[in-house]
């Protein structure tokens, strides 16, 4: 026969009063973990914000060690080592901070950046070509229009740029975004498409008439600003 206590009239097995009390400090532990992590993952964040990498990476190197599946861990981490230049390092976390969150478009966009110094242009492609289409993402088209100039690539930087432009549509209640646009001006005044530029700028004032970077821009290629100036969106 088991021995039972007894309180109020309730029984309860020893055995079972034993399991809860050895899993009790288990589970504090397991909490005070996950919360370790996630402090030492926002620290490194803040860091990262002022471009502190040493100290980004010293912050959470911890967690990437002992808990690898902590995708705010390896993505501080793998950024921190992007701005050190280390980019072995960089790739690994960044890898598997992508393999943990595919849908992270900031873990996306600088694991292709990392590709990208890294000379593997075409899984930057790739890469972000994918996640621009499967989740109709202006962010990393212009990502991969940036990556595109830089490897010399004109025709897919103003390709990419155009694509933004297409899939930049706000959620209800909100506004499109201005760099879509902003990002094709920059790129027809470049190519020498004046033109082109400025209806550009004419459709990003139409968004946010009072930005300064689109007034003054607008100012420097001598267009007068008046009630005809916004042009309806779209490519």
């Amino acid at each position: 026969m088991p021995h039972m206590n007894s309180t109020h009239g309730r029984t309860f097995p020893i055995a079972l009063l034993f399991a809860h009390v050895v899993a009790l400090p288990m589970l504090l532990s397991g909490c005070k973990a996950s919360d370790s992590a996630e402090s030492r993952a926002n620290e490194a964040n803040e860091r990262l914000r002022y471009g502190q990498y040493a100290e980004a990476a010293a912050a959470v190197e911890p967690v990437v060690r002992d808990q690898p599946g902590d995708w705010r861990a390896q993505f501080a981490y793998g950024r921190a080592m992007l701005g050190q230049g280390k980019l072995d390092d960089a790739r690994r976390s960044l890898d598997r901070a992508y393999r943990l969150q595919p849908a992270n478009e900031e873990i996306v966009t600088s694991l292709a950046e990392c590709m990208a110094q890294q000379k593997d242009v075409k899984d930057a492609y790739q890469l972000l070509r994918a996640f621009g289409k499967d989740f109709r993402s202006w962010r990393a088209y212009l990502a991969l229009s940036r990556v595109a100039e830089d490897a010399g690539d004109p025709d897919t930087a103003a390709t990419s740029a155009m694509d933004s432009i297409k899939v930049n549509e706000p959620l209800p209640g909100q506004r499109a975004s201005i760099e879509p646009y902003m990002r094709a001006a920059d790129l027809a005044f470049k190519f020498g498409k004046e033109a082109d530029g400025v209806r550009r700028l004419r459709q990003a004032y139409g968004i946010i008439p009072n930005d300064p970077r689109i007034t003054d821009a607008l100012a420097a290629h001598q267009v007068a600003i008046g009630k005809d100036t916004a042009l309806p969106l779209g490519p």
